[in-house]
């Protein structure tokens, strides 16, 4: 059974992205339209403001009189331009996050400016086919007219069944990464690039090497069922059987699940309950797009148990591309990991 892309847009000029297998809603992207440009892998011309001390960071201006925050930068002088890429969605009331080493990113490839060398998922396993892939890159690389060499290749998980021309690939992305280049530095913040759209976005990360049916439903959304899937599967409370739950709240500071055991006090019960948490975890996340800083409370467990539930966490993000950080159980008991804020949360779009 093929897997559905929908796209539509309500009225409001609220974008949605959705990957639907069976009925079960798998992933979700949600856009605004009041953001405008200033999305993951836009590029802008920004110029330079005071430092933020102690944090090796600067404040940029954007044009539209929007302000970035560019972390970790070798020193640099106020009012110089500079050319930076947006990396994530701010948090409410804070700047746009950029960085300043400008990734291009394709289905199969991902170009990286001032990172040179050729990187191979770890997730591709096959020894053969890492050769294979390697030497194809190789090639493509050799034959492109590059005007610097600092140009750097990953090569995505995608890579490893899939048949798409990583060679025409390379030389769009190059084309597209030259283009950015030869535009001279302006006197004052531009746009430079703007970085997909949610349903471009979708087409390339979710289904690089899978057949599915997209569907563009335009405002058609309600005929479809797709609000009722989308809010039915982003509620506060998520069932995990035997009465067992977990609820997801969004504060301002962090990302807080509680798992609850359901009133069964039992060791066994509460590492079964926890194990089966940390499995859905993800999905979870990125069905709502939460990102920053993330608290779990499990129910109380012995440090076996522990151990094990967070092995399932690690097994679990590994097959989920938001970048995310597990950093451990805490003193108290919680284990807290750091997610990547690559999407717009649902609450700041839908009364969720």
């Amino acid at each position: 059974m093929h897997d559905h892309l929908y796209h539509a847009q309500n009225k409001e000029g609220i974008r949605v992205s959705a990957w639907v297998r069976r009925g079960k809603l798998e992933d979700l992207f949600l856009s605004d339209s009041t953001i405008g440009n200033f999305i993951p892998e836009s590029i802008f011309w920004g110029k330079v403001q005071k430092p933020l001390k102690g944090t090796g960071g600067y404040f940029i201006s954007l044009p539209e009189g929007r302000v970035g925050f560019l972390r970790n930068s070798p020193p640099l002088q106020e009012g110089e331009m500079i050319l930076v890429q947006v990396s994530g969605y701010p948090q409410q009331n804070k700047q746009i996050p950029l960085q300043s080493r400008i990734v291009i990113k394709g289905k199969g490839i991902i170009l990286t400016q001032g990172v040179p060398g050729i990187n191979i998922s770890k997730a591709i396993s096959n020894p053969e086919r890492r050769k294979e892939l390697l030497t194809e890159v190789e090639e493509a690389l050799a034959h492109a007219d590059l005007e610097q060499d600092d140009t750097g290749v990953i090569i995505r998980t995608s890579c490893e069944r899939s048949d798409h021309n990583l060679k025409q690939e390379i030389e769009d992305l190059l084309i597209s990464l030259e283009k950015i280049r030869q535009i001279r530095e302006p006197s004052k913040p531009i746009l430079v690039a703007t970085g997909p759209s949610v349903y471009e976005r979708a087409e390339r990360d979710w289904f690089p090497d899978q057949h599915f049916v997209v569907q563009d439903v335009g405002d058609q959304i309600d005929d479809f069922g797709l609000w009722d899937l989308i809010f039915d599967n982003t509620g506060e409370k998520v069932e995990l059987g035997n009465n067992a739950s977990l609820y997801i709240e969004k504060t301002h500071a962090m990302i807080v699940i509680d798992v609850n055991s359901g009133g069964i006090n039992s060791k066994q019960s509460a590492k079964r309950i926890s194990m089966k948490a940390a499995e859905i975890i993800p999905r979870e996340l990125r069905l709502r797009g939460y990102g920053g800083k993330v608290t779990i409370d499990f129910p109380s467990m012995n440090k076996s148990d522990m151990n094990e539930v967070e092995k399932r966490l690690n097994w679990a993000f590994k097959n989920d591309d938001v970048p995310t950080k597990l950093i451990g159980w805490t003193k108290s008991g919680n284990y807290e990991l750091q997610r990547k804020r690559d999407r717009l949360p649902i609450s700041e779009i839908l009364n969720i």
